[in-house]
């Protein structure tokens, strides 16, 4: 599956809520890509999901986490055929910690919804842990926490809390730490990242 291609919604395909396992073929049946959808996948603050698609948010991470879905902002409710609605691109980055685009502005009007912390790290094989804490250093949300990783990764970041309650306008810090065998750790990387609303 490229970015331009849309899980369709459950209602179109008459498939369950969640739980199936889909299979892109080619012509001989080789089997291209796979996905297992949940309807959790979908923004919290759309109330009503019928007729709109599930969207892929960076097509170069991977495509069975939740955090790299979200529900199409597009009028029609899908983009098929075209680069969907919520699409970000990873920056190739040599730096340790990348966040792009910043600030965002994940107010769901298709126009920078997340952001991507792309990473670096010395070495090969790592357990990380991301935490974004708000200015008065109050931890707000945890993105990962000792998911093993390779040297480098991307995270999707949509603006919510632990809660799924979208965060206030403001500077955020993100605190990442990766550590490798015998609990030595690697790296402790702090960086900021900006939430911007229309006012």
């Amino acid at each position: 599956m490229n970015s331009n291609i849309n899980v369709l919604n459950s209602t179109t395909l008459n498939l369950p809520k969640s739980g199936k396992h889909l299979y892109l073929k080619d012509v001989k049946g080789n089997i291209i890509d796979s996905l297992s959808y949940s309807e959790k996948w979908h923004n919290p603050n759309i109330m009503e999901t019928k007729n709109i698609s599930l969207e892929l948010i960076n097509s170069r991470i991977n495509r069975n986490e939740s955090e790299n879905w979200s529900s199409s902002v597009n009028n029609e409710g899908a983009t098929p055929g075209k680069i969907n609605s919520i699409n970000i691109e990873s920056l190739t980055t040599t730096s340790k910690l990348n966040i792009s685009p910043n600030p965002f502005s994940p107010d769901d009007d298709g126009f920078e919804d997340f952001t991507a912390i792309n990473y670096n790290i010395t070495k090969p094989v790592a357990q990380i842990r991301v935490r974004i804490f708000d200015s008065k250093g109050r931890l707000v949300r945890t993105l990962r926490n000792n998911t093993s990783s390779g040297s480098s990764g991307t995270i999707i970041f949509n603006g919510l809390n632990d809660k799924k309650q979208a965060l206030g306008m403001g500077i955020y810090i993100i605190l990442f730490e990766a550590v490798g065998l015998n609990n030595v750790t690697i790296e402790t990387i702090k960086d900021v990242v900006v939430i911007a609303r229309k006012l």
